[in-house]
């Protein structure tokens, strides 16, 4: 739509059709928004209108929300039209807080994107001074550090992000600028309001935006711990000249970590492109890491899927989760040519997803097939990292805890057929997978409750759990195994449940795992 004719965004309200944006044409000839939009053709009857796409505007307004986290990692969206972004401790890279307004509203304009930016002491402040305080012909304004005071004071009672109730009272009471609140009782000013809550959202948004009250801010995405980023003159373009980038910034990052005695657990590397966009990738540790190049490795595999498109021209990487780091000495760590499986892991947990790697945790119940869950690698394994040697893996599993159980344990227990001495008494022979072996030692049993909680619910009619009797058996070959006969002799009438010829119930017999 040509910039020079009168144009206008309509929207749906509770009367009729109303203007709810204006281009800079439309708004010299007199069109407002919140104008019914047949009083605004009425005046002007050359003015152009399309329908409004609130939900199109606010994935435009995020991705430049995310575009913006080259100015600094914590921003998001301010309402429906604009942006805020906390700068602390980035400016100095722009070469000042002057350079970084600058940059940023010329960046914007070459995108298509009109913007004034105000920037202050408070986000009340930064929102007021860029919708009310930028002077006429500037694309930005500043607000010197300790001076919010002072260039709050000459600006509407708007400014202070207050609803139209509490404006419109303010001005009938004659406050129309901020410098007019200042030094009015707080006391008689509540009194004007007719809700004790009104005045307090007043004196609330004033407070906020002189900084007297913390106002709780919610980054779009995690704030890093740490950072380091990297802008460029010149775009990059190439994959050698990334991939070198990236490199020293990862250098850099672990040169950080380790003045903190801390490592990574978790990094993500963002490419600002010329032209507006924004890609991420991440990579994430099994334990705190600050080896800078087992960081580049695990990001290097995932570069080469990002397009660089027109040219980077900055990045950061970010240390979103550390850890302290483990102490290791690296003059044992160079003699010693063995390798632990945490760069495996990390490797393989990256490249094929983090599910795809997992480990056997302890969970607490005394039922066996219970007793463990499979969780991701990343999220689950416990690494150590011993004083006088490489980086091992420590098995999660509590052995040495309680009885003995085998290694290796059956997805399901196999039911076998028993023979034993006596019906409550240990196996004397069994049939497993149609073999019959003959038991020459046998230890136990070792009885295992159901876990009467979980099944509090059942009916009368509904099978109820049994206990379990384990014992260790091996057979004349030497093969061990894990066995345990579920239900008690003649103690129950189950359907389904063999019986003898007395009609007492016979308990079944299963194989649950084998040792070594």
């Amino acid at each position: 739509m040509p910039s020079d004719k009168p144009f206008a965004l309509v929207a749906s309200g509770a009367h009729g059709l109303t203007i709810s944006a204006v281009n800079a044409a439309a708004a010299a000839e007199g069109v407002a928004v919140g104008t019914a939009l047949a009083d605004a053709r009425a005046a002007l009857p050359s003015l152009i209108s399309r329908p409004a796409d609130a939900g199109a505007d606010r994935m435009a307004l995020l991705r430049l929300a995310r575009w913006a986290g080259r100015y600094g990692p914590n921003r998001h969206v301010d309402g429906a039209d604009g942006l805020w972004i906390d700068i602390s401790g980035v400016a100095h890279l722009f070469g000042g807080e002057e350079r970084l307004l600058d940059d940023i509203t010329q960046r914007l304009a070459s995108f298509g994107v009109e913007a004034r930016a105000g920037l202050g002491d408070t986000l009340g402040a930064a929102h007021g001074l860029a919708r009310f305080g930028c002077p006429a012909g500037a694309a930005w304004v500043l607000a010197p550090e300790g001076a919010v005071r002072d260039a709050l004071a000459p600006l509407p009672v708007e400014a202070l992000r207050l609803d139209g109730a509490s404006v419109l009272l303010l001005k009938r009471l004659g406050l129309r600028r901020i410098a007019q609140l200042y030094d009015i009782p707080r006391d008689s000013l509540a009194r004007r309001f007719r809700s004790k809550d009104a005045a307090s959202a007043v004196l609330l948004r004033l407070d906020t935006a002189l900084g007297h009250v913390n106002e709780p801010r919610r980054p779009m995405q995690q704030p890093p711990v740490l950072s380091a980023i990297r802008a460029f003159t010149d775009p990059l373009i190439t994959s050698q000249g990334l991939e070198a980038a990236v490199a020293d910034l990862a250098d850099e990052l672990s040169a950080a970590l380790a003045a903190k005695d801390t490592g990574a657990k978790a990094v993500r590397l963002a490419l600002y492109r010329a032209d507006g966009t924004c890609a991420e990738t991440g990579a994430a540790m099994s334990m705190p890491s600050r080896d800078s190049a087992h960081i580049m490795r695990l990001l290097k595999e995932k570069l080469s899927a990002i397009d660089a498109g027109f040219g980077v021209d900055l990045l950061r990487l970010d240390a979103l989760r550390v850890e302290r780091h483990a102490i290791r000495q690296d003059a044992f760590e160079a003699q010693r040519a063995r390798a632990g499986p945490v760069a495996l892991i990390d490797q393989l947990s990256n490249r094929l997803g983090a599910s795809a790697v997992t480990v056997l945790l302890p969970r607490a119940s005394h039922i066996p097939e219970r007793a463990e869950a499979r969780v991701a690698a990343l999220k689950g394994a416990r690494l150590k990292a011993p004083a006088s040697a490489s980086l091992t893996y420590e098995p999660p599993w509590p052995y040495g805890r309680g009885a003995r159980r085998p290694p290796f344990l059956l997805a399901r227990p196999e039911r076998i057929e028993v023979l034993a001495g006596v019906p409550d008494g240990p196996p004397a022979r069994f049939t497993w997978r149609r073999v019959e072996r003959r038991v020459a030692r046998a230890e136990g049993p070792e009885r295992i409750a159901p876990e009467w909680w979980r099944h509090l619910g059942l009916s009368c009619d509904q099978k109820r759990p049994r206990p379990r009797d384990y014992y260790t058996i091996e057979d004349h070959d030497g093969a061990a195994y894990w066995v345990f006969r579920h239900g008690l002799y003649g103690g129950g009438d189950e359907d389904g449940d063999d019986q003898d010829d007395d009609g007492h119930t016979l308990p079944i017999w299963f194989l649950h795992g084998m040792f070594a």
